[in-house]
């Protein structure tokens, strides 16, 4: 180590050899120069630099930032010696290439130097990671179906996620022909992008299902034995599924995992049970199906768990659709959201 930091290698400096065992970029800094004094192996692979080239350089040719930038970065390390400065910095290989890094340092004094230590961590692949969860949050948006508005029915759809992706899912499919509205809510375990390609693939495979000429439950059933492939190495997703004949006036629904749904009408709010065993489990799983029949002004509200939850039971028999709509829109953004909060609510005209 230069500077005097380490000349004899003494017993104290020589515990310094174990920084490069650590699998993290470590620099020493002066505090005062601003020199390098001592960068570790993993730093110096980082950087690109030989080990005999590091005593020429300063901690302002390793940043793509100005100098009073650096310098005022440093002063706040300085500044909070006991407690440490966490900051991120645009760094510079010894080849020109730019890169994104997170800081975190310590001001130490070391054989009465006052030194820096820092910890160098490269977060490049974390941005675009952030970036593409970004984009494909957009993309998982811009899926979800319209909502809908005709002389038979109103629909209107809740989504918001706990983070950039989403577990839950929603999609509707209306027959104009024999006047039956299918839709189905999806809640995937988990928020990451696995739980984003499954719930595509819940999608895909529910959209399929709605033309076979089969039972609701039916539908489910075959649903679960097409996607137990792709859950294979774990987890699993509540789903209920639902047709509105309007010619009829009854509602089929059918449930895996997603037991409950808010039936408003004339005699206020009932919230009804629906059991069933999750997608994914078991493989030829038999599902039990429900019939309602309903009246013009009636309405129907199917929500995954993280919103459902929030809502204060009993529910008000108060509410009316729009003011039952409105609730479910804005608990998301007035709570303290624990989970993907989404749902679909129709009003029979």
């Amino acid at each position: 180590m230069k500077n005097g930091i380490r000349p004899e290698m003494c017993e104290y400096c020589q515990r310094f050899d174990l920084l490069d065992m650590i699998n993290d970029a470590v620099l020493l800094v002066d505090s005062k120069t601003n020199a390098v004094l001592f960068m570790n192996q993993k730093a110096l692979n980082m950087y690109r630099y030989e080990q005999q080239e590091f005593d020429s350089l300063s901690i302002v040719d390793l940043s793509h930032e100005s100098r009073e930038t650096v310098c005022e970065k440093m002063d706040r390390v300085i500044d909070q010696a006991k407690r440490g400065y966490i900051f991120t910095a645009n760094h510079v290989k010894k080849d020109g290439t730019q890169f994104k890094v997170e800081i975190s340092a310590r001001c130490l004094i070391m054989h009465g130097k006052s030194v820096i230590a820092a910890l160098v961590r490269d977060v490049t692949a974390d941005g675009k990671m952030r970036q593409e969860v970004e984009i494909a949050g957009k993309i998982q948006r811009l899926l979800l179906p319209a909502e809908l508005e005709n002389e038979l029915f109103c629909m209107r759809t809740v989504y918001q996620p706990l983070h950039g992706l989403s577990g839950d899912l929603y999609d509707v499919q209306y027959n104009n022909d024999n006047q039956i509205l299918f839709g189905t809510i999806l809640d995937v375990m988990g928020h990451g992008i696995a739980a984003t390609s499954q719930g595509g693939i819940l999608r895909y495979l529910f959209r399929q299902a709605v033309e076979k000429h089969i039972a609701v439950s039916d539908k489910l059933a075959w649903i679960n034995n097409e996607v137990m492939p792709f859950f294979s190495c774990g987890g699993f997703a509540a789903a209920l599924l639902f047709a509105i004949d309007f010619n009829n006036k009854t509602l089929t629904y059918s449930s895996a995992g997603i037991s409950h749904f808010v039936c408003l009408n004339c005699k206020g709010a009932t919230v009804i049970k629906s059991p069933g065993l999750f997608l994914g489990i078991n493989e030829n799983e038999a599902y039990d199906e429900g019939v309602l029949t309903f009246q013009s002004g009636d309405s129907f509200f199917f929500l995954t768990d993280g919103l459902f939850e929030m809502l204060q039971q009993p529910i008000d028999n108060s509410h009316n659709f729009w003011s039952l709509y409105e609730l479910c829109k804005t608990l998301p953004f007035n709570k303290t959201i624990k989970d993907d909060a989404s749902g679909i609510g129709i009003f029979i005209r």
